[in-house]
């Protein structure tokens, strides 16, 4: 139901407003008229009463029709006002239209059917300014958000191509020192110390680019809500004395003292202890790497009855409050100039922060400015009587190497073993990692000849990319399953895949492999781990 038309009458005279409500009521039927005959019957009006336009006199006994103009606009900007007088003069129609009036009106016995009608006029007015005014602030709100999205939006286009020109260098400066040791190599002229120095650094350079693709596929894996935990209880402890111990030489390199300290008894948490020694171990890299030579790191553990928390404290160059809220945003860095001093893609906080979320806690972070340092705390939740956990998916503690030593060469010495993948170097090279411990190996790049292999060569292990190009997902390992023979069905099979994604990992398991790796394989680990599934491990 709409509001009645509010209409605040002021004249001195009682049959002026007689005579003028008449001809309102005429023009209005759903009308509400205040009628006002000195001042404090004005001034209650307008601190009390709600009005959608005055009609007034010019000469009152107490006042005057301008001043009256003014104190309406002055308390009411755009409520119209008409101004219906016999007293007045076309000095004071002027002045008073330059104060705002809506409309003047000469007071006469024929004259009172016009006021409706200047009403009805100013009230259109009056709505005619308000959408004017509404379209312009929505007009400015547009604008001003058609700027926001284009300053976001280049923002973005100049972050992509920091970013590419980042990744450029990033894999390029590994690629090229791996190439250069390859050709020396090649020539076959470097002594002992020289060969030495060349595997070194081609190795620390291809694990270079292993995290570098990691990093990559885990922020693919954020976006698109697919990177998930294998939860069990850890030793958080322990989780950071693995990263403290992968991270020591860089930062002794540096003379840089890493310091760890932790409460007396600290209890196991829930969570991914892969994904924590990841969280642990860019915090430390960070650290250690922002840290000014002869600096100082410093690990703080501690637990409540409710959480478990963790700081990293450094000495390094802080971080300036222009960029501190951006610390954890992908692909920013403070510096990211082509001639910035440190590498990186300025992907690791950002994955820390995903992956602590993920484990419902918080990370934050503390600096005083460039020059201070700065502190990370990242806070978990300590574990809960009723977690559950998925056993099947749960990786080895972070404190326990999956393959302490390679299994000796008598273990394996002349087991059987089928290599089948697309790709002639991976076959390759398997099959003479493989045979470097005495075994038997057969490695093919098609399905129809390794279904011919599994059938002639009787493998005792099974290594098997999970897809074959051309060929149905998982058909070989469908096909091994089916086959009539128990002892062929119960061979163990390792899957190879370039995929690493936790759903992955299900179905490669629910398909019927007890074991997958994702390339690049560490042969040390996937020799432990045949010697596992035979049950000769050296640890059985």
């Amino acid at each position: 139901m709409s509001q009645p038309l509010r209409i605040l009458l002021i004249d001195d005279n009682q049959d002026d407003r007689f005579l003028t409500l008449r001809e309102l009521r005429r023009k209005f039927s759903d009308l509400e008229v205040r009628e006002v005959s000195d001042a404090q019957g004005f001034e209650e009006a307008l601190d009390n009463w709600e009005f959608d336009l005055v009609v007034t006199d010019y000469q009152l006994g107490w006042s005057t029709g301008i001043d009256l103009l003014h104190a309406v606009k002055s308390r009411f900007p755009n409520c119209p006002v008409v101004m219906f007088t016999n007293t007045g003069n076309e000095e004071i129609a002027v002045e008073a239209m330059k104060s705002g009036l809506d409309d003047y009106l000469v007071k006469a016995p024929n004259r009172y059917v016009r006021v409706p009608i200047a009403v009805n006029i100013a009230l259109e007015r009056a709505e005619s300014r308000r959408t004017k005014i509404r379209f312009e602030a929505e007009r400015s709100q547009f604008l001003e958000q058609e700027r926001a999205a284009r300053a976001e939006a280049e923002t973005a286009n100049r972050l992509k191509d920091e970013f590419l020109a980042t990744l450029s260098h990033e894999l390029r400066t590994p690629l090229n020192a791996m190439l250069g040791w390859v050709q020396l190599l090649r020539m076959g002229n470097l002594d002992e110390v020289n060969y030495a120095r060349a595997v070194k650094t081609i190795e620390r350079n291809t694990q270079t680019l292993t995290r570098l693709i990691e990093d990559l596929l885990d922020v693919s894996r954020i976006i698109t809500g697919n990177l998930q935990l294998a939860m069990q209880p850890i030793n958080l402890e322990a989780v950071i004395r693995a990263a403290m111990s992968n991270l020591r030489p860089a930062a002794e390199a540096k003379a840089i003292a890493i310091q760890f300290q932790a409460n007396s008894k600290i209890e196991p948490i829930a969570g991914d202890s892969l994904r924590l020694q990841q969280v642990m171990w860019n915090l430390l890299s960070n650290a250690v790497k922002f840290t000014p030579e002869g600096g100082r790191v410093q690990i703080r553990l501690t637990q409540t009855d409710t959480a478990t928390t963790v700081t990293v404290r450094d000495t390094g160059q802080g971080i300036s409050s222009d960029f501190i809220s951006h610390v954890f945003d992908r692909f920013r860095q403070a510096d990211g100039s082509i001639t910035r001093r440190q590498s990186g893609l300025g992907l690791g906080l950002a994955i820390v922060r995903h992956l602590v979320e993920l484990h419902g806690g918080t990370v934050q972070v503390e600096s005083a400015g460039l020059g201070q340092g700065s502190l990370f705390t990242v806070s978990l939740p300590k574990v809960r009587e009723d977690t559950s956990y998925n056993d099947a998916n749960a990786q080895t503690s972070a404190n326990t190497r999956i393959c302490p030593d390679p299994p000796g060469v008598h273990l394996l010495s002349g087991v059987r073993v089928l290599v089948v993948d697309d790709e002639p170097d991976t076959c390759e090279l398997l099959a003479l990692i493989l045979g470097e411990c005495e075994m038997e190996v057969k490695a093919t790049t098609s399905l129809p000849e390794a279904i011919s292999l599994f059938s002639q060569f009787a493998p005792e292990v099974l290594i098997s990319n999970v897809i074959m190009p051309g060929e149905a997902d998982y058909a070989l390992i469908n096909y091994v399953r089916s086959l009539p023979a128990a002892e062929a069905r119960a061979v163990p099979a390792i899957a190879l895949t370039s995929y690493a994604r936790q759903e992955s990992s299900d179905r490669i398991l629910a398909a019927g492999f007890q074991s997958h790796f994702a390339k690049p394989i560490e042969p040390e680990n996937l020799l432990q781990t045949i010697a596992n599934l035979l049950g000769r491990s050296t640890n059985a």
